[in-house]
């Protein structure tokens, strides 16, 4: 059962997934940590997410899903970044409000945002 599990398309996925979730989540937080300290923490957001959304996307269609990059693609992946930045931008002001450091507020944020993310994304460039 292990061996079918391990040999199981959609779990490679999720661990290609968590790779590049991984550098470009860490890329993301290391250039808002940074940007934080010359800026406001939304701009930071905005340029830490941007960055580590073009490196997302080149990651997530040649290694995590192994598809043809299309304008479709582009577009559904944009979307769905569209959703997520949405979400990270209400939830990091949300948590600054009630009290949370402006730069460990990122934390919770994507502990929320990364599962929502992947449903998103996955969606988006592979259906379902």
């Amino acid at each position: 059962m292990l061996r079918n599990f391990i040999h199981n398309k959609k779990f490679h996925e999720i661990v290609r997934f968590v790779i590049v979730g991984g550098i470009a989540t860490l890329l993301q937080v290391v250039l808002y940590y940074l940007l934080t300290t010359m800026m406001s923490h939304n701009w930071a957001l905005f340029i830490s997410y941007a960055i580590s959304l073009i490196v997302n996307f080149l990651f997530t269609i040649f290694f995590t899903f192994q598809v043809k990059p299309s304008a479709t693609k582009g577009a559904g992946f944009l979307t769905s970044h569209a959703i997520n930045f949405t979400l990270q931008f209400v939830l990091i002001n949300l948590f600054i409000y009630i009290g949370i450091g402006k730069q460990i507020a990122i934390i919770p944020v994507l502990a929320i945002c990364i599962p929502v993310n992947f449903l998103l994304v996955r969606l988006s460039i592979k259906k379902l």
